[in-house]
């Protein structure tokens, strides 16, 4: 059986996501890890954001943004509200394999 949900909490649900789709929206990409941020809020897969990097042509220092750059970004210290919320996200994501080590 399905949780049950209130009008109510409903409602604080639907305001949770449009504010988290109007910051990504509205998020000015004017550095490379800001895009970086930008794209895996999009994406929520660091393969993806490489992908999307490589594929517009963008290189760090004439080489392409690689994985481990990408990982780097998202799991730095936190520079605004977006990589925030994306990099307690990807924290809680990948618990399960650090807890491995």
């Amino acid at each position: 059986m399905s949780n049950m949900i209130t009008v109510r909490m409903a409602k604080e649900e639907i305001k949770r996501l449009q504010d988290y789709i109007d910051l990504a929206e509205l998020y000015e990409a004017n550095t490379l890890d800001k895009l970086i941020i930008k794209e895996y809020a999009y994406s929520n897969s660091i393969a993806e954001v490489v992908r999307v990097l490589d594929r517009r042509g963008i290189q760090l220092d004439d080489k392409p943004v690689d994985k481990e750059y990408v990982t780097s970004v998202i799991k730095g210290k936190t520079k605004d509200e977006l990589h925030r919320i994306l990099k307690t996200g990807y924290l809680r994501k990948t618990k399960h394999s650090r807890c491995l080590k």
